[in-house]
């Protein structure tokens, strides 16, 4: 009887405890704005990809032409900015793209640092890593695939050795901070001149025509 009064609250308590389904119009609104808002993010996705290879193309030719590492970024008034972009360079080291060509040069040309063991069914060649280690920090001041031997000041032209890219270069974007002078950041700005409806995020900015093309026409 005792065991039977304490299941009797528990039975209860899980009927209690049913969800209850949520309010159907309510239900629908989210789920409506939820997947428009991915539609959205879809599209500003591919059009950010289109803007910014078309920006970092833009700002590259603006280095080989004048060499600017750096360019404000302004709102359509051409004075108000609120953000930076800079370049940050690549880097290149000199490493072993060959190994056998490269071992067999320390083989002939320096075969204190060359040595092999023979394993079961095949011999390992190996080389003294801290004269690889030399060799490549040489290659990498000179900037070429050399070696100038600091005993002998003679010059030798390294095989299996190339100087390749680590880091490919790329564009750092910054928004502009709050200051005295400025009590809205970058993105607050930039969130107005949207709102406002200066700025078109629908699409592309359309390319101006060709000098030659402009000239023509005048």
């Amino acid at each position: 009887m005792t065991a039977q009064t304490a299941e009797q609250p528990a039975a209860e308590q899980a009927v209690e405890q049913k969800a209850t389904p949520p309010d159907p119009a309510y239900l629908a609104a989210v789920l409506r704005q939820r997947l428009a808002m991915k539609a959205q993010l879809d599209h500003a996705a591919a059009l950010f990809e289109t803007v910014n290879t078309r920006a970092e193309y833009l700002l590259d030719q603006q280095y080989k032409a004048a060499k600017s590492t750096k360019a404000d970024v302004t709102l359509d008034d051409d004075t108000t900015t609120f953000g930076t972009v800079t370049r940050v360079g690549g880097e290149a080291t000199a490493q072993v793209t060959d190994r056998d060509a490269f071992a067999a040069w320390v083989r002939d040309t320096y075969p204190d640092h060359w040595d092999y063991r023979i394993i079961p069914a095949r011999t390992e060649i190996k080389l003294d890593e801290a004269f690889v280690a030399q060799v490549l920090a040489a290659v990498d001041a000179a900037g070429t695939a050399q070696y100038a031997d600091p005993g002998t000041g003679l010059i030798h032209d390294v095989p299996g050795v190339a100087i390749k890219p680590t880091r490919r270069r790329y564009w750092r974007w910054l928004f502009t901070r709050r200051s005295k002078s400025r009590p809205l950041d970058g993105r607050e700005l930039v969130a107005q001149a949207i709102e406002a409806g200066r700025i078109d995020l629908d699409r592309a900015i359309e390319a101006p025509a060709p000098l030659e093309l402009t000239q023509t026409a005048a």
